[in-house]
């Protein structure tokens, strides 16, 4: 093919490429739309709110993926990522399939159409078509060739495959791209309605080099893209498969994984109830187990600062809350207006004379056990047990009344136990109680090492002193607290007493009752499951709990509500007492959080279940090892 030849080629490619060109040959230029400055402030404005509002779907989205569970997190990374590899892969995959097969399509095309370019040589130049014909026949019994057809350099058709096409003129432009190629030449194109690969060669004579035709087959290529098609499809339900399986492991990594996560999150939860009772298990060695093992270090250090707040008072523990930030505790202290009560047990020596140490520290126990429950009650605070003795301080004026209700509640408490006790033949304690309020100095006393959180004054030694003379089972005041409590209580004034250190008798009374201090014996709160039944429906049990507890009733927790009056049977499970069953009616109801509550009054009780219950709700937990550890 000439220069000539060529160049026209290529200014059809380009004529053809340049269908958006103007007729001059310069690119299209758009205008920009008539308008004025009112225009762009609204695209200017449309624009910002636009941007505001990606930002703000942006800004969901992440919000949504960040609140997502972690195991979620970790499911669909893990997932995005298979999804990408098997997209690569399948991409891959494919393209080199198709290139694969599509040259193995080109080799053969190449193949006939020499062959044909080589008869139709000799065709052309004998001008005989029957041996054309014959190979082009030939051709299309092999399956998968669509067309034939040998042409002259006009494009003229001397040989095809269609008979009634002899001689048309090949106007189209992969005719007109075949004609003028002067080398194989692939195209793909579209024959009537399906896809085919056309190769194109010109024919050339040897002799003069001269080129007098082109020969071109047309090879399908539907076999090629259905066998692309179940390669995909293949592919598709391996893809599948693999994600199915990829979406289970991710899933049960994730959970692995984040097992220990929540194990963990249980268990701040715990702590920020104020639970320390359970270590967290976790049997991992990497970087989670490692924080276990710190967050357990860390429950051991609370379960210590917890037990050695036992050991110090209320106001220490405060104290010590308001000087965290301080590099050093001084001593010293400042002067306050607080109300003492002291408490001690009466003939506590000779008794303790006749018992074992362990029974002594048990017995003990029980009654500075009840003492520290009522005055925590009322919001005083125990500073200190001294062996049989209970010093407690209320901080504040006003607060007389709530120390003198404490101390009718602790020998009203102490005269319920001593019953039950002695119907079952168990010792007996008998205390009494000394109150006094003033001004004294509350703060750290003691030496730089080693210091105590207490209050010193004559406040405190005249409520001791009272203390001090006051018979078993009676509360003596000074005229301090017989002041302050005098129309809120009934109080015999007592003859007045000479106190060590005083120099003139000090006017005394004795609290014989007081408003406000209602009941009679300790109640113990808890969460026991009991079994009941209504009288007269004693094939229909219900299930409850008892949510506090004394010898004269209980308030219970029911699944549905229940009439005042009604009278019911309850079987309390109190472990090691074993089961009580008791009669009851209830005095008021009420509801709360959609759950129905009863106060039940204990009917019929039997001395011995009552006296047991007493006993029960007054017992402390104790190592029997510890205390004769302690008593030795």
């Amino acid at each position: 093919m000439s220069d000539t030849d060529n160049h026209k080629i290529e200014s059809e490619k380009n004529d053809d490429n340049n269908k958006q060109m103007t007729p001059s040959g310069n690119a299209v230029v758009i205008a920009e739309p008539a308008g004025g400055a009112g225009d762009a402030g609204s695209n200017q404005k449309w624009t910002r709110e636009h941007m505001m509002f990606l930002s703000a779907v942006q800004y969901r989205i992440l919000d949504a993926f960040l609140s997502l569970s972690v195991r979620y997190k970790i499911a669909g990374t893990l997932v995005v990522i298979l999804i990408l590899t098997v997209i690569s892969l399948g991409a891959v995959t494919f393209s080199r399939q198709k290139a694969m097969l599509e040259q193995e399509m080109k080799s053969r095309a190449q193949v006939l159409v020499q062959q044909l370019a080589n008869v139709g040589k000799e065709g052309l130049l004998t001008k005989q078509e029957l041996p054309v014909f014959t190979t082009i026949t030939d051709f299309q019994k092999s399956g998968g060739v669509v067309y034939a057809m040998v042409t002259d350099t006009g494009g003229k058709v001397f040989v095809h495959s269609d008979l009634s096409r002899k001689g048309e003129l090949q106007t189209d432009k992969v005719s007109l791209r075949s004609i003028r190629a002067d080398a194989l030449l692939f195209q793909v194109m579209e024959y009537q309605g399906e896809p085919v690969m056309d190769a194109a060669l010109p024919i050339i004579t040897k002799a003069r080099n001269l080129k007098i035709g082109t020969a071109r087959i047309g090879i399908s290529m539907k076999a090629l893209n259905e066998a692309i098609y179940r390669q995909k499809v293949i592919f598709f339900w391996i893809a599948m498969t693999f994600m199915v399986i990829g979406l289970t492991i991710s899933f049960a990594l994730g959970k692995i994984l984040t097992r220990p996560i929540f194990t963990l999150s249980e268990g701040m939860q715990n702590v920020a109830r104020g639970d320390v009772s359970a270590l967290i298990k976790v049997g991992l060695k990497d970087e989670i187990g490692r924080l276990a093992e710190a967050f357990n270090d860390m429950i051991l250090s609370l379960r210590e600062k917890l037990h050695m707040e036992k050991y110090l008072s209320g106001s220490a523990v405060k104290s010590i809350r308001r000087h965290r930030d301080a590099a050093h505790l001084r001593l010293g202290g400042e002067e306050k207006y607080v109300t003492a009560l002291f408490t001690d047990v009466r003939g506590f020596t000779s008794m303790s004379e006749k018992m074992k140490p362990e029974e002594v520290v048990g017995l003990l126990n029980i009654y500075l056990n009840l003492q520290a429950k009522v005055i925590h009650q009322w919001g005083g605070v125990v500073d200190k047990f001294v062996g049989d003795e209970v010093m407690a301080i209320f901080e504040g004026k006003g607060e007389e009344i709530k120390a003198a209700r404490a101390a009718v509640e602790i020998q009203r408490y102490c005269t319920a136990l001593n019953e039950a006790r002695s119907a079952t033949g168990a010792k007996q304690i008998q205390i009494g109680i000394g109150l006094n309020s003033g001004d004294v100095i509350m703060g750290n006393m003691g030496s730089e090492d080693h210091m105590d959180y207490t209050v010193i004054g004559d406040t405190i030694n005249v409520a001791s002193r009272l203390c001090g003379i006051a018979r078993p089972g009676q509360i003596v005041v000074s005229k301090t607290i017989a002041d302050e409590i005098g129309s809120l209580s009934l109080l015999k004034k007592l003859e007045p007493v000479m106190l060590k250190g005083k120099d003139k008798p000090t006017e005394v009374h004795e609290v014989v009752e007081v408003k406000g201090a209602a009941r009679q014996e300790m109640r113990q709160i808890m969460d026991a499951p009991v079994e009941y039944q209504l009288a007269g429906l004693a094939e229909e049990k219900d299930h409850g709990i008892a949510k506090n507890l004394s010898s004269w009733g209980c308030l219970l927790e029911m699944p549905s509500p229940i009439g005042i009056g009604s009278k019911l049977t309850i079987s309390l499970e109190l472990r090691p007492l074993g089961t009580i069953t008791v009669d009851g009616s209830v005095h008021h109801t009420s509801k709360k959080d959609s759950k129905y509550y009863a106060g039940v009054h204990f009917l019929d009780m039997h001395g011995t279940s009552r006296f047991q219950i007493v006993e029960w709700i007054h017992q402390v937990e104790s190592d029997a090892k510890d205390i004769k550890e302690i008593a030795a």
